[in-house]
C-alpha cells in the first residue's frame, strides 16, 4: 500500500487487518513521520530509487495506490508502477476512488480524464488494474459542506433536477469494499481485471440528505435556511469563481454533476450487482448522519 495513512487509505488498511487473511506492506518516504497499525510491515525509503522500490514490492500480490489528487503525488505513480512491474507484482489499484470511468463525468472533467494513463501503463506493463468506483466520499463530504448542505449553519441549496438520484459512498464502506474485492478467489477477481468495481453506500438525492440531517439534529425545516437552485446557475457560480482566480471552486460544478439525471452520478444497477459479489450491504443514512453531526458539535473534522 502506498498513502495507508491518507483519507482513504487508512480506512482500507484497517478493513485489509480486519479481514486477517492479508499480508500488509506500507510504502513510505523516508522523511514520513506516519505511524502505522500493528501488523503491518513498513518500508521507508527514497521513491526516486528505482532498485529499493522494486525490492520493496517483490513478493507483493498487489500494489494498492491511495495517494492525494495533487499532479505531484499522482505521477508518483508511473514509477511505483514501472517498479512493480519489475518486481512481479500482478494487480495493480491505481489512485481512482472516483467517479465512474464509463461515465461522461470521465471525459468532461480533467481530473478524471488524466488517470486513464496510469491504466493504460499498467496494462502496458503486463499488470492488471482495477479502477474502484464509488463518487465522492459521502460522509467527508458532508463535513466539509459539499453536498450543498452546512449543518452547523442549518443552510442547504438543493439543486433542482426532479426526481434524479445519484450514488455516494462512505469511506468506511470504501475500505470495506477494497478488503472484499482482494478477499476474492481468484477466479471472481477475474472478472474486474482491467475493469471498474462499483461501491456505494447510498442512492439518494441532496432532498433525502437534508430531511436526514433535519432529524438528526432535532430540528424542523423552519429553522433552516433551504433555497431551491437550477443546476446550471450552480455549474455557472462556480466556473465563475474558477475564472475569477479560485481554482478549487470546481468542486460546485462537479458535486452538481453527478446529481444531474445521465451524466453518470447514478450507477445503482452496477453497484447492486457488486455489492452481492463483495457482501457489501447498503448503510442507514440516519446512522451516519447522526454520526457526522456528533462530529461536527465536537470539532472532528477527521474521518
Amino acid at each position: 500500500m502506498v498513502g495507508a495513512t491518507g483519507t482513504v487509505g487508512g480506512v482500507t488498511l484497517s478493513a485489509l487487518l480486519n479481514a486477517k487473511i492479508h499480508t500488509i506492506t506500507a510504502i513510505t518516504r523516508t522523511e514520513s513521520p506516519a505511524k502505522f497499525l500493528s501488523g503491518v510491515n513498513v518500508q521507508k525509503g527514497d521513491y526516486l530509487d528505482h532498485c529499493w522500490l522494486v525490492s520493496a514490492l517483490k513478493g507483493q500480490d498487489v500494489l494498492i495506490m491511495q495517494l492525494n489528487m495533487y499532479p505531484v503525488a499522482m505521477n508518483s505513480q508511473i514509477m511505483l508502477i514501472e517498479a512493480a512491474a519489475e518486481a512481479g507484482v500482478r494487480w495493480v489499484l491505481p489512485t481512482e476512488f472516483g467517479s465512474d470511468i464509463n461515465s461522461s463525468l470521465a471525459k468532461e472533467f480533467p481530473m478524471m480524464g488524466m488517470k486513464k494513463k496510469y491504466r493504460d501503463l499498467i496494462e502496458e506493463k503486463g499488470m492488471s488494474w482495477v479502477a474502484v468506483v464509488n463518487n465522492p466520499w459521502f460522509d467527508w463530504s458532508l463535513k466539509q459542506g459539499m453536498w450543498n448542505i452546512d449543518i452547523p449553519g442549518k443552510r442547504a441549496t438543493i439543486n433542482n433536477v426532479g426526481e434524479a438520484k445519484f450514488n455516494t459512498t462512505t469511506l468506511g464502506q470504501v475500505g470495506r469494499g477494497v478488503a472484499a474485492l482482494l478477499s476474492l478467489p481468484d477466479e471472481k477477481l477475474n472478472n474486474y481485471k482491467n475493469g471498474p468495481v462499483y461501491l456505494r453506500s447510498f442512492l439518494l438525492s441532496q432532498r433525502d440528505i437534508l430531511d436526514s440531517a433535519i432529524r438528526a439534529t432535532g430540528t424542523t425545516e423552519s429553522d433552516w435556511q433551504v433555497t431551491t437552485q437550477d443546476p446550471e446557475v450552480t455549474i455557472q457560480t462556480a466556473r465563475d469563481a474558477v475564472a475569477a482566480g479560485n481554482p478549487m471552486a470546481f468542486v460546485g460544478e462537479f458535486y452538481t454533476a453527478h446529481m444531474q439525471e445521465g451524466r453518470g452520478g447514478n450507477y445503482e444497477e452496477k453497484a447492486a450487482k457488486d455489492a452481492v459479489v463483495l457482501g457489501l450491504e447498503k448503510e442507514n443514512l440516519d446512522e451516519i448522519i447522526k454520526r457526522v453531526v456528533k462530529e461536527l458539535e465536537t470539532g472532528n473534522l477527521n474521518l
